[in-house]
């Protein structure tokens, strides 16, 4: 099986083109760095890709290279450091034949290239389930993603600081997280913030967001 790597992070293909050359029957053919080079060579008919291992988050999207990847009659897994339901779906819908976080065990990502080569799909489930958040638990967790913290959340909602203060400890409590920041890191995995189609905020960047 025949593989091309695409991902801006070289220290990150350098490993996993070690992982995946040291087995027998998957040969590295080549690494691409962003999306021209990726096209340049699926184009070249003598490499003769048979899976495409790509970063969701390259540099001009990495979903934008699942045309050159079909029109090679090649397969897709994508690949992302922070795996959420959005860029899943996208992926899927886009043709990607695999979706899986860089940060799954080596042992999976080889696994999931061989399963992709011979036909099949895997989309991880590292987004988790969700808990239950109440409607204004939710608006205030959308606040603490937009980057604002508890004085600006409580303007914007007509709240006192107080009792924003008691809605961010009840999605701390309920995301099992030990700071905003955790609770919006674990709440972008969990699909409960949403995001574009390249995965990053809506709203404004992340800011500080410690204990206010």
């Amino acid at each position: 099986m025949r593989l091309l790597l695409v991902d801006d992070h070289r220290s990150f293909t350098d490993v996993l083109g070690l992982a995946l050359g040291v087995e027998p029957d998957l040969e590295v053919v080549a690494v691409a760095h962003t999306t021209d080079d990726a096209r340049a060579v699926l184009a070249a008919a003598e490499l003769r890709c048979d899976v495409v291992v790509l970063d969701v988050r390259l540099p001009g999207g990495g979903l934008s290279l699942l045309p050159a990847v079909h029109d090679a009659r090649a397969r897709a897994l994508v690949l992302t450091a922070h795996p959420r339901p959005g860029p899943a779906r996208l992926a899927r819908e886009a043709g990607a034949a695999g979706f899986l976080g860089k940060a799954d065990p080596l042992r999976d990502i080889v696994s999931a290239v061989r399963t992709v080569a011979a036909g099949g799909t895997v989309f991880t489930d590292a987004t988790g389930t969700a808990p239950h958040l109440t409607p204004r638990e939710l608006e205030v967790l959308t606040g603490l993603a937009g980057g604002r913290d508890v004085t600006r959340i409580a303007s914007g909602l007509g709240l006192s600081p107080h009792t924003v203060r008691d809605h961010v400890r009840a999605v701390l409590a309920k995301l099992d997280a030990r700071s905003q920041l955790e609770a919006v890191v674990v709440a972008e995995r969990l699909g409960l913030v949403a995001f574009d189609p390249e995965g990053e905020p809506e709203s404004e960047p992340l800011a500080d967001l410690r204990w206010r």
